[in-house]
């Protein structure tokens, strides 16, 4: 891993000196004309006096934003390691935020998210792989708290890297049973327990236990608890992500494009581990439970059919319409699980639900729904904006669950207009899980699961949800005054 340290110096003998420069703006250790030439969002690696210089230009000041700071960071951790340049120092004066500490949280957690590869299956070339082994950000002076934002974006980089091998390891490596064990390995010393199948049975869980039976496999509910309030033991948050280690789409099989890469299609399921090892390490004073339904979707002679009415843990039975509907119905009954065992001030569940995300937004926001309107949902966006996980509100509205309504059993899990408004329609199926009207919120991060192309990324699973949910937690106590 890289080493990240920040310095009050601005000289250092022997490394690249990268500067990101404004359009129009002079670099006081060189000539004009190295760098007048530079267009916006162009990089140039050039030599002056026996010295290295990366430069960027970044574009016009007064247009300077987060987004641009995040992006432009991971270019170049792109470009160093690409160029096999092992060492470097990023003078950061001229381009911080309003936030300093933010800043630097923003600029280390993107170093380690743009360094990430997924290459352990692949052999190693005789002149090794790229690494990049030390970066120095340098001030004239330090920020107050600036080693607090540096641990806390290392911390952060690093929960994203952990979610991202997780959801990129091969479905035949991540089973319901590996996921859980290497989630007990990662999280200690959150308290940690898995409810296994016949627990689950017991429980009468039968969303779960549906799903599942088509595999050899057997069903795993990872339950994590995080108590960082010592003056209480009343849960806060519970986070759920959907596990769903493999999805074949069950006897509604998916097409061969469709399926690949439904290893990920446990992307909620690494967030909420991710997240779970990360607030342990920044022992934040709060208490969180994350939940957990690990389960595989297969083909076989045992799998559940279209037309089979499964009882949920609710006790509201579920109208099976097809089979590769199949996260909305184990997190229906985790859901139920974390609202009445916990029951917390608010629930959020993170789940790759529908494709239908995807086509509403494309690929670059979570697509966000809460039974919260007004000012919540402006701060659940607020939330998004801040951590670099963007989300954009879809509605939720009680009138869509005209759609779900079963023929023979309480709920019909797919909606009745033929496809139409999907992603609302798994929304709304959720909604129907969430005990008491507990506020809630729902993360479709389909549309994020993967990285695209200019992203500075590498290719694979993105990490997602895991910025938002800890921004959410940091951001607690402004959460829980418009509750």
């Amino acid at each position: 891993m890289i080493k990240i340290k920040i310095e009050s110096i601005k000289k250092f003998e022997g490394k690249v000196s990268v500067f990101l420069f404004f359009s129009k703006e002079k670099i006081a250790d060189l000539p004009e004309n190295k760098y007048s030439f530079l267009k916006e969002g162009e990089m140039r690696l050039i030599s002056y006096k026996e010295k290295d210089f990366l430069l960027l230009n970044i574009g016009e000041k007064k247009k300077w934003n987060q987004r641009k700071l995040i992006l432009s960071t991971r270019k170049l951790v792109r470009f160093l390691k690409g160029n096999r340049i092992d060492s470097a120092v990023f003078s950061l004066d001229n381009i911080v935020l309003e936030n300093e500490n933010r800043t630097i949280k923003q600029i280390v957690e993107n170093i380690l998210i743009a360094d990430y590869e997924f290459n352990s299956h692949k052999e190693e070339p005789k002149e090794k792989w790229p690494k990049i082994k030390e970066l120095i950000l340098a001030f004239s002076s330090l920020p107050k708290l600036a080693n607090k934002a540096l641990q806390e974006g290392i911390i952060t980089g690093n929960a994203v890297n952990l979610a991202r091998d997780l959801s990129n390891a091969p479905g035949g490596e991540i089973t319901p049973k590996k996921l859980a064990s290497l989630a007990k390995k990662e999280t200690n010393p959150v308290k940690f327990k898995v409810i296994g199948k016949k627990k689950l049975k017991e429980m009468k869980m039968g969303g779960i236990l549906g799903v599942s039976q088509g595999s050899d496999e057997e069903p795993q509910l990872i339950v994590m608890e995080y108590y960082g309030n010592k003056n209480t033991k009343k849960v806060d948050v519970v986070f759920v992500g959907k596990g769903i280690t493999f999805d074949s789409g069950g006897l509604n099989i998916k097409t061969n494009d469709s399926m690949l890469g439904m290893h990920m299609d446990m992307s909620g399921g690494a967030a909420v581990i991710a997240v779970m090892k990360a607030l342990s390490l920044m022992k934040v004073s709060i208490n969180v439970v994350g939940i957990v339904p690990a389960v595989e979707n297969l083909v076989s002679a045992k799998s559940l059919k279209p037309g089979d009415i499964l009882k949920s843990y609710s006790g509201k039975t579920i109208e099976v319409g097809n089979t590769d509907a199949e996260g909305r119905i184990i997190l229906a009954d985790a859901l139920w699980y974390g609202a009445e065992k916990f029951n917390p001030k608010i629930i959020i569940d993170v789940a790759t639900l529908t494709g239908s995300a995807v086509v509403a937004l494309g690929y670059r926001a979570t697509a966000i729904f809460t039974n919260k309107e007004g000012d919540p949902i402006n701060l659940f966006y607020k939330i998004g904006e801040e951590s670099g996980d963007y989300v954009w509100p879809l509605p939720c509205w009680d009138e869509y669950r005209e759609e779900i309504k079963g023929n023979f059993g309480d709920i019909l899990n797919v909606g009745s207009l033929k496809g139409a408004g999907g992603a609302i329609i798994g929304a709304v199926f959720l909604k129907s899980f969430i005990k008491n009207d507990l506020p809630w919120i729902h993360l479709d991060i389909a549309p994020t699961m993967t990285s695209i192309e200019g992203q500075g990324m590498a290719k694979g699973a993105t990490g997602t949800g895991v910025r938002y949910l800890l921004e959410f937690v940091q951001k607690f106590k402004e959460v829980e005054k418009i509750l």
